[in-house]
């Protein structure tokens, strides 16, 4: 018993010391732990630091971005591999740095001031301390698109280039012409669109935090940049080792970049690189023919061809347009003054009159319209199908026109172009001839009916069709265009606005609205969102993501008053139309409207603008176009025949067997 007490007292003993002795090991961990995580946490700076005395290094490598083809799988844009100097900073005094950034100033045919704000290295050319940009160990590119001759000299006179070394990266590659240039957009480094890239990611309510490398190129307009996220890879790096003097010396880690989405786009090739080309000819006939039809102020031009049932953008044209491949350069002051007229996507936001060749280009821009202006007559079919959806007409009134219409006393005449008096009007009659008489006498005869909530009803209206609300192209800026007769209406007249509106005097929109406008008459009140983007694939697997049609809204409307307009529209281009005889040579009939708006100009005066709708085949809607040539004068004169073009070029690409 004895001893059995003895062995108890000792076994009790063993688990004490064994929980002990847990306790310890345990203890020991939790220490362990803590000392990591400061190390990690607390010391980390001290650690990097440590790494970067011991001469490793982490040099990004960017990621290709995406590839951008035609609707046929043509090649818009792409990119090059070429060669770049990057500086890995050495441990040298500042007058060895000092010597490095003249020997690649002379070398590389750039400014010292240039080389040393490049190589970040805290001195400027007169050899004062200014504020670094990044810390010391963070590569820093010199320059790119190195010829071989520098790059032989800087490769086999590593003495004179201590921490320069050679590496090949992506840059953006367009094509030698104009292909839609506003459209697509450009890209820059990252460094010089912060700005740009900070907001983009706000916008879409993401981190600022993108990982982006400075000399990295960033989309900044047109689908570069709406398609920012999906064309960007994924940046890959390496880690090297380098010698004192900065030169790599072994490659420790390399983890592959893995390149951006490719981009299907909708636009056709041969549809938009001919329409470019015909509306470049068109205007120079304009400037120079003789007669009523010449229009020497004709030097813009904007136009869009939608598909009917998909909103697939078949051509989008903004002329004047400019070569991408300037961005590829050195942008100088006088290359910013000249985009300045050009580089804007004039089909769905202001822009200028190209005004480069004046002798004052600033005075002169002024005294002529932007590409935002009055539809004019082209708003026609849209006011006659709310009068008979508002049963204030039907497709069997008859009205005698007034030849001077005085919609209220002390207030000038209404007249139709040329004071023509075109007798008894139905509304499809007054499509045909484009009577401004019709029109004012239908709106003002809405407004004396129903009173001032005819102006918000009217805006309602307007923009189920797309008119005064953004179409939902997928391109950065886009306007909703301009409604100046809520304006007239608070300010002066309801009745006098109208007045104006009802034959597109008193509002102004895109050339892109007005695309989708005349798509959604085409589709009888069915508005799709226009697509720039067929589908997006990814190089590596092939996996494609379609876009599909969208549809924005429906307009509930009866289909018998689709068809009164429709009639009216064909009628236009028929015997006795405004745009008789433009397509007789087509093997389908065509719904057109013709636009001749008139603007007030500052300091000059009335202008004419020229405007054309279409879609067709009239009664089996393919496509629609829309044209808009500022100060071009007629309607079927200027924009017309740019209207028949994009028809006869679509039926040709896609309907002709």
């Amino acid at each position: 018993m004895k001893k059995l007490k003895q062995r108890s007292a000792l076994n009790g003993l063993f688990s004490q010391r064994l929980q002990s002795l847990w306790l310890i090991v345990v203890l020991l961990f939790v220490i362990l732990t803590l000392r990591l995580s400061w190390i990690q946490l607390g010391s980390g700076e001290k650690y990097n630091q440590l790494a970067v005395e011991n001469n490793f290094k982490q040099i990004p490598i960017v990621a290709p971005r995406g590839k951008m083809y035609d609707r046929s799988g043509k090649l818009l844009v792409g990119n090059q591999s070429l060669y770049s100097a990057i500086y890995l900073e050495p441990d040298s005094s500042p007058e060895e740095k000092m010597a490095t950034a003249k020997h690649l100033a002379q070398t590389l045919h750039m400014p010292l001031a240039d080389v040393l704000s490049a190589m970040d290295i805290g001195r400027d050319a007169h050899g004062k301390h200014v504020m670094r940009k990044q810390p010391p160990y963070y590569p820093k590119k010199i320059k790119d698109r190195l010829t071989s001759e520098e790059v032989v000299k800087i490769s086999e006179n590593p003495d004179l280039f201590p921490g320069v070394n050679i590496f090949t990266e992506p840059l953006r590659q367009y094509r030698n012409d104009t292909f839609a240039v506003q459209t697509i957009g450009y890209v820059r480094p990252y460094a010089g669109a912060k700005e740009t890239m900070d907001k983009y990611k706000q916008a879409d309510g993401k981190s600022n935090q993108g990982g982006y490398v400075d000399w990295e190129q960033v989309g900044v307009d047109g689908l570069e940049y709406s398609y920012q996220d999906v064309l960007r890879g994924q940046n890959g790096y390496r880690l090297v080792r380098v010698n004192s003097t900065g030169k790599l010396v072994d490659v420790l880690k390399e983890v592959e970049p893995k390149p951006g989405d490719n981009l299907y786009l909708t636009l056709d090739e041969k549809m938009q690189l001919g329409a470019e080309k015909f509306i470049a000819d068109q205007l120079k006939k304009l400037q120079t023919s003789g007669g009523s039809n010449r229009a020497p102020y004709a030097k813009n031009a904007y136009a869009v061809a939608m598909e009917v049932k998909t909103g697939k953008i078949r051509a989008m044209v903004s002329y004047p347009d400019y070569d991408p491949n300037i961005w590829n350069d050195r942008v100088t002051e006088k290359d910013y003054r000249n985009l300045s007229y050009v580089i804007r996507n004039g089909t769905i936001r202001e822009a200028p009159y190209d005004a480069r060749n004046s002798s004052h280009p600033d005075k002169e821009y002024a005294k002529h319209p932007l590409s935002v202006l009055p539809l004019g007559s082209t708003f026609k079919p849209l006011m006659v199908l709310m009068g008979l959806s508002k049963g204030l007409i039907s497709p069997e009134t008859v009205w005698r026109d007034a030849v001077s219409f005085y919609y209220a006393k002390a207030t000038p005449p209404i007249h139709n172009s040329g004071g023509h008096d075109y007798g008894y009007l139905t509304p499809e009659k007054a499509l045909q001839k484009s009577s401004n008489t019709f029109m004012a006498w239908l709106g003002t005869r809405w407004y004396k009916r129903d009173g001032m909530k005819v102006i918000q009803e009217f805006r309602n209206f307007t923009h189920q069709f797309g008119l005064g609300v953004k179409t939902g192209v997928p391109l950065p800026g886009e306007q909703d265009g301009s409604e100046d007769y809520l304006l007239t209406a608070k300010k002066y007249s309801g009745l006098g606005a109208m007045a104006l509106a009802s034959f597109g005097q008193a509002q102004r929109y895109t050339t892109m609205q007005l695309a989708q406008y005349t798509a959604t008459l085409a589709n009888k009140g069915e508005r799709l969102q226009p697509q720039l983007v067929d589908k997006i694939v990814n190089p590596n697997t092939h996996e494609e993501k379609v876009i599909k049609p969208k549809v924005l809204n429906k307009v509930n409307i009866k289909p018998e008053d689709y068809n009164t307009v429709l009639k009216g529209m064909m009628d236009v281009t028929h015997a006795g139309g405004t745009a008789a005889g433009l397509f007789d040579d087509l093997p389908f009939e065509v719904a057109a409207k013709t636009g001749t708006s008139e603007q007030d100009i500052p300091g000059r005066g009335r202008v004419n603008n020229s405007v054309f709708i279409a879609f067709a085949p009239a009664k089996d809607p393919k496509i629609a176009v829309a044209v808009v040539v500022p100060e071009g004068g007629y309607g079927a004169t200027a924009a017309g025949p740019i209207a028949k073009y994009l028809i006869t070029s679509y039926y040709e690409q896609f309907m002709k067997k």
